[in-house]
């Protein structure tokens, strides 16, 4: 009798150590931040000091609102997309060292805000496999720059993140979820971005607003600025 409840004992352990080791996808989150990797490949940086090129990006989300912010020169240029849908207003800003400057525009079908105006729209396979990603339920397809067909990337997103249409009005528009490995190219520097954390934390609302002391330009101005900053 005793042997037979050990058994029964044992059997409960081990099923329940096997149970603890099974990667549990967290639920569905609707604020928080994400924060990716840049990487790049060796020709660019046998050309390009890394340390003047963009190394992180930072997504932070709250009530489907975003601002997407790279930084490059540790710092010292910043450009940042905020997307209010239901303003159904885009607003980029740009910080160069002391000189802060932004536009705001609305949602226009086929026009894509200022950081990415010169980058060629983004076609997918038919392919997508189920992928598991940091702890999310994912799916991977492949993506190529509508220019250059031959260069394929890998795409992985999640609708385990509550941003909608979290790509619109980006070259990415055929996404269906929140990009979390993805490339992005400026002129002739393509980055290989890959998310490395994604927390769960309280977005101020101010996070959303146009600081005080940033300056309003037309979209030209930007297009150009950010333009320049990618020579």
């Amino acid at each position: 009798m005793n042997r037979g409840v050990n058994q029964l004992v044992g059997v409960a352990v081990i099923l329940f150590s096997l149970s603890s080791c099974i990667s549990k996808s967290p639920k569905e989150i609707g604020e928080g931040r994400i924060e990716y990797d840049i990487e790049y490949d060796t020709l660019t940086l046998s050309r390009v000091d890394k340390k003047i090129l963009p190394s992180s990006l930072i997504v932070r989300f709250y009530n489907n609102n975003t601002i997407n912010t790279i930084d490059a020169l540790s710092g010292a240029v910043t450009i940042s997309i905020i997307s209010q849908p239901a303003k159904k207003e885009f607003t980029t800003m740009l910080k160069i060292f002391n000189k802060k400057l932004y536009y705001s525009e609305p949602y226009t079908n086929g026009h894509y805000p200022a950081l990415y105006a010169r980058i060629p729209k983004v076609n997918v396979d038919t392919l997508v496999k189920d992928f598991d990603y940091i702890g999310y339920k994912c799916k991977s397809v492949m993506g190529y720059f509508a220019d250059n067909p031959e260069r394929k990337f890998e795409i992985i997103y999640t609708k385990q993140i509550a941003i909608d249409n979290p790509n619109l009005n980006t070259p990415f528009e055929s996404i269906d979820g929140v990009m979390l490995g993805f490339n992005l190219r400026f002129n002739n520097v393509e980055m290989k971005l890959r998310a490395c954390n994604v927390t769960k934390e309280n977005i101020n609302a101010d996070a959303f607003k146009i600081p005080e002391d940033y300056k309003k330009v037309d979209f030209q101005t930007m297009t150009d600025l950010i333009y320049l900053l990618q020579q």
